[in-house]
């Protein structure tokens, strides 16, 4: 099976993940064809606007996503501890997590014991204004176009290769590729205009966030409240991301200046050493769009029949909405073996 030809299309963190898993598992023939790839920046391709930081958004009832991120947390921990930091942007920092309501998920979280040091922040000192309940545990920071070029890199030293191309229908790809045996669909977003796809449960959610200047914080702090989510996540080049918006069935790609205020004085009460030596330098303005899908992300097979009559497996793995980074890892676990049962259920091999 480690000959067969795979395409993974998507060099998001989802694809550029699975295509570097299927090198590491053996698989001699992998190519990642995208419209775009790492050290781009458009709004059309959303992970180089990830934060990112490990901060789970699984349920309590919901073990599949619950395996998706612990099989990451692990992965991104042995990253951060066995690489370089600026070569990866990984870093591990500790999380303060603060909740404006209780929930059985905040009160009894699924992952206090898959985390480092967790610990329940309840004493009003612990606690910002307004605040019922937090988390405090040691999590991974990912500074994403960092990461990004990490993977691409590894990706190819492995002997995978990555061609810029934009793919309008994958039947289309398909039958243009008259070798290729697998085509693993990582288009997040993309998916729900690619020929041949055209998922209607896909949706943009906006994103607006600030960089700034404040190589001082070390820390990673998250507010779930009436306004929404704030959050403050640093990044290994001393610049920290402020945010942010979930704006659902949202494109437009301005950033908006009275959100970046309400943003600013949001993080400012969340952070005050934000503000340590006096106002931090605004470096950019960055608006992306998660791709979001109802019912979760979709891992699923498919089958295209060529017009000269082959069969070409297809293995989607597509929207993960604002949990693309800390769900990276076990997605491509799941998603490398999805294809492999796909392949032996297409080849008449038992599963």
């Amino acid at each position: 099976m480690t000959q067969i030809k795979i395409i993974v299309i998507g060099a998001g963190v989802t694809g550029i993940t699975t295509a570097l898993l299927l090198k590491q598992k053996g698989y001699e023939n992998v190519k990642v064809v995208a419209k775009h790839v790492p050290g781009d920046m458009d709004i059309q391709y959303t992970s180089p606007y990830a934060g990112a930081h490990w901060r789970t958004m699984a349920p309590n009832n919901n073990p599949m996503l619950q395996k998706l991120d612990a099989i990451s947390y692990r992965q991104f921990l042995k990253i951060a501890e066995n690489s370089n930091l600026l070569d990866t942007g990984v870093m591990v920092v500790p999380s303060y997590d603060y909740y404006q309501t209780l929930s059985p998920d905040r009160t009894d979280p699924w992952f206090k014991s898959l985390v480092k040091d967790f610990n329940f922040l309840n004493e009003k000192d612990e606690l910002p204004e307004g605040a019922k309940i937090g988390h405090y545990y040691i999590t991974v920071l990912i500074n994403s176009p960092v990461y990004l070029k990490w993977l691409e890199t590894k990706f190819k030293e492995l002997g995978g290769t990555i061609e810029q191309k934009i793919i309008r229908d994958i039947k289309v790809f398909a039958d243009q590729n008259k070798d290729v045996d697998v085509l693993i669909n990582c288009t997040g977003l993309g998916s729900k205009y690619m020929g041949g796809v055209k998922d209607k449960a896909l949706y943009p959610t906006r994103g607006q966030t600030l960089v700034v200047k404040a190589p001082h914080v070390k820390r990673t702090l998250s507010y779930v409240g009436d306004h929404g989510l704030t959050y403050v996540i640093p990044r290994s080049d001393g610049t920290v991301i402020l945010g942010g918006t979930c704006d659902e069935n949202d494109s437009n790609p301005f950033s908006d200046e009275d959100t970046n205020r309400r943003i600013l004085a949001f993080t400012k009460k969340l952070c005050p050493e934000l503000y340590q030596n006096g106002e931090p330098e605004i470096v950019a303005y960055n608006v992306g769009l998660r791709p979001t899908r109802k019912g979760g992300p979709r891992f699923e097979n498919d089958i295209i029949h060529t017009k000269k009559g082959r069969k070409v497996l297809v293995t989607h793995a597509y929207g993960h909405g604002g949990f693309g980074f800390q769900s990276s890892w076990g997605s491509a676990e799941y998603t490398v073996d999805l294809m492999e049962r796909g392949v032996n259920k297409m080849n008449g091999a038992k599963l």
